[in-house]
């Protein structure tokens, strides 16, 4: 299977407790194991002032995840939870496009590999 990876931004009202907030990220690191992923970092950027106002709060506790899945249902199982929590103000995810980076010295062997064999068909 294809590996996705999400960057996942929940913005939580600020008046809610650690506890409660423990059990929100819990519960979205529970939807990420069923959708088959698993959490390659998190963060809690703690609370912020808001750009603008989000139902009458100024500041927000922002949360970011970064996860890897292979399902398809990520975003879907994750917008039913986000959807219908009201403490969570606004959310965002993103799919990762995780580009593979050959090395500078494989590139270079490979040049050299093609002007030698060009050279060489020359000769003949």
């Amino acid at each position: 299977m294809v590996k996705r990876f999400y960057e996942i931004v929940s913005i939580f009202a600020p008046n809610v407790t650690d506890d409660k907030l423990n059990t929100y990220v819990k519960k979205i690191k529970e939807i990420i194991a069923s959708c088959k992923g698993n959490i390659i970092s998190e963060e809690n950027w703690g609370n912020r002032k808001l750009a603008y106002e989000i139902k009458k709060f100024k500041n927000g506790i922002y949360y970011f995840i970064f996860c890897e899945t292979e399902s398809n249902s990520l975003p879907f199982e994750l917008k039913k939870f986000f959807s219908i929590n009201e403490d969570v103000l606004r959310y965002g995810m993103k799919k990762v496009v995780v580009k593979k980076s050959v090395s500078k010295e494989k590139k270079l062997t490979e040049e050299q590999t093609k002007e030698k064999s060009t050279v060489g068909s020359q000769d003949k």
